[in-house]
């Protein structure tokens, strides 16, 4: 059984990752992490920060994600992958949100070449290319023309995967 739950919506965003279609553009300085989005299973409050973590070969539900509605939900906690509507610097920290029955556009993401971006900020999931532990922050960055592989992720067996 797939972790992903099919819907019009996520079948448009899966195709093009699973046919290894991502981002293009010039090359990038940074290599991609390869990091996985990762909720950390943490449920201590309402809103908790987004992580990554290396090791993507885990069956670990914190690293199973949903897409439907445009929303991005984690298997093992139910938040959802949350802006905060955050855009006071450039680069911003990415959270998770309990209450994914909430229509804020906050809660809402497009996935293009192979980019994830907020609805209400416009801002792009970014693995900002730390990879100086098992388990780094998620951020969002602001210039998404940017052709940095930070930017880019691959959705596979219900993952979100830095390429």
């Amino acid at each position: 059984m797939s972790l992903i739950k099919f819907s019009a919506f996520a079948a448009a965003l899966i195709a093009p990752a699973a046919a290894g279609l991502i981002a293009t553009g010039s090359p990038a300085a940074a290599a991609a992490t390869g990091y996985c989005l990762d909720s950390g299973g943490n449920t201590s409050s309402g809103k908790v920060p987004a992580y990554l973590y290396r090791d993507c070969s885990s069956s670990s539900a914190n690293l199973r994600w949903v897409i439907e509605g445009g929303q991005i939900k984690n298997v093992a906690t139910g938040y959802c992958l949350d802006s905060g509507g955050n855009t006071s610097s450039g680069k911003v920290p990415a959270y998770l949100y309990r209450d994914c029955s909430s229509s804020s556009a906050n809660l809402r993401w497009v996935i293009e070449r192979g980019q994830i971006k907020n609805v209400a900020t416009g801002y792009c999931l970014d693995s900002g290319g730390n990879t100086s532990s098992g388990k780094v922050p998620a951020y969002l960055y602001r210039d998404c023309s940017s052709s940095s592989t930070n930017l880019t992720w691959i959705i596979e067996r219900g993952q979100i995967k830095n390429r």
